[in-house]
């Protein structure tokens, strides 16, 4: 007992700070992404893309990624590198499109939206494949 109270004292206490942690400031551009020196620090986009799926078409990368029950639906990236990244727009403009369920006037939409979308690239055009989970695959 007397030892697990002596580690929840060092904790609270900042008393078990590891030499591989580092403060991360996030208003601090050199913690993360592009250094400009020819090097880049995880993360590369200090922001929550889930369920990112990734394409190379020639010498360009581009990148959706799950919005779930948020609109606009299914962010769309593209980068030249990897490592520096810009959002282009989005799939949906508005859920509504695939449901009046998921209308902002209703409570009902946590865990709903779009997941897990793919990106495919076939002569000259994108597609891309999303599901919402409560209507499948579309």
């Amino acid at each position: 007992m007397k030892r697990l109270l002596m580690i929840a004292v060092l904790v609270a206490a900042g008393g078990l700070k590891g030499h591989a942690q580092q403060e991360v400031r996030w208003g601090d551009w050199k913690t993360w992404g592009d250094q400009g020196n020819g090097t880049y620090r995880n993360p590369v986009v200090p922001a929550d893309f889930s369920d990112i799926d990734c394409i190379r078409v020639g010498n360009d990368y581009y990148a959706i990624s799950s919005t779930f029950q948020f609109s606009p639906g299914m962010t769309i990236l593209h980068s030249r590198d990897l490592v520096n990244w810009e959002i282009c727009g989005h799939a949906i403009a508005d859920l509504t499109q695939i449901s009046q369920e998921l209308n902002w006037t209703r409570m009902n939409r946590y865990g709903k939206g779009v997941w897990a979308g793919t990106l495919r690239y076939y002569k000259g055009r994108f597609y891309i494949f999303l599901v919402p989970p409560t209507r499948g695959i579309s």
